[in-house]
């Protein structure tokens, strides 16, 4: 595993103090303050899930221009996004800008090549990572595709009715998408939804991507009325799975595979297989509790989502 030591299933705490890893000396600062209360578990916690899993996590970020959700405090105390990386940052964390034309300003956002740069930002209390859909090589052209399927809303479905909502829409896309001759992969997005992933061979741009998500959500909302809908008021959706063609666009990010959630009980977002899925009470089974093990026996099930595809531009 990461860090050098011998491989840590179980999740561990990492103390205050220094820590060299990747070849980077790191000084890790409050790990005994309490990020998750209801789970107990606190930024050591944290820090350490983030240096285990890098072998599994580190992929799906390589050469992504990633936003921080970043909670100093923990996850009862305010929270902020960032996306321009600030000065303070050491000089091996490379960056990367992209320019906002409507917003009039260029962010550097940050990439994570090793495990000493994801430790680095957990320490900063970044407890999600957002990714870009494409890599810095070819920005307009994604090299994935991930259907989001956000399930109706809490005040109106309990977490199981939600997810099973998402996961019968998520069964039908599989059939859509298996009729054209695609093998999609699905997710939690550890908190009520689910994600659908494929990779793309980079030559399609986001537009295009965006209109054939629409008609394939059309066609699921017109023979599903009941079930998922294309309404953007949320008045309108009525208690139905909400499909959007529109998330699919430059600039957009999703949570990566195994990414912690800032949620109570510090969930994750688990890849899972389909018949997993069929089983799953809810799609916060996951958590830093329990990833590591997981992962120990079932591998990385989204690798073919980032490796599926050769670029050939």
């Amino acid at each position: 595993m990461a860090g050098g030591g011998e491989a840590s299933w179980k999740l561990g705490r990492l103390a205050a103090g220094e820590l060299e890893l990747s070849g980077r000396m790191l000084r890790l600062t409050n790990t005994d303050r309490v990020y998750f209360p209801a789970a107990g578990l606190t930024k050591g916690h944290l820090l350490h899930y983030y240096r285990e899993v890098a072998p599994f996590f580190l992929p799906h970020l390589r050469n992504r221009p990633l936003s921080l959700e970043r909670f100093p405090e923990g996850v009862d105390a305010p929270s902020f996004y960032q996306k321009n990386a600030p000065a303070f940052f050491p000089s091996w964390l490379r960056t990367f800008p992209i320019e906002y034309r409507r917003a009039r300003k260029i962010d550097r956002h940050v990439l994570v090549d090793d495990a000493a740069g994801l430790v680095y930002l957990a320490n900063l209390g970044t407890i999600t990572f957002h990714t870009f859909l494409s890599r810095i090589d070819d920005l307009s052209h994604p090299d994935i595709l991930i259907i989001d399927i956000d399930p109706p809303p809490a005040d109106s479905h309990s977490l199981e009715e939600a997810f099973e909502a998402a996961a019968q829409t998520a069964l039908l896309l599989k059939v859509e998408l298996q009729l054209l001759g695609m093998k999609p992969h699905v997710k939690t997005s550890g908190k009520r939804g689910i994600h659908l992933g494929l990779p793309l061979d980079g030559n399609l741009t986001y537009e295009e991507l965006r209109h054939s998500l629409a008609q394939l959500f059309a066609r699921l909302t017109e023979t599903h009325p009941d079930l998922a809908t294309r309404a953007m008021r949320k008045e309108r959706r009525q208690g139905r799975v909400y499909l959007d063609a529109q998330r699919m666009a430059l600039g957009a990010t999703v949570v990566p595979p195994y990414t912690v959630r800032p949620t109570p009980t510090a969930t994750i977002s688990m890849p899972v297989t389909w018949d997993e899925l069929e089983t799953l009470p809810h799609g916060q089974t996951f958590t830093m509790a329990n990833t590591l093990e997981r992962l120990a026996t079932v591998g990385d099930l989204w690798a073919a989502v980032i490796t599926g595809y050769t670029r050939s531009r």
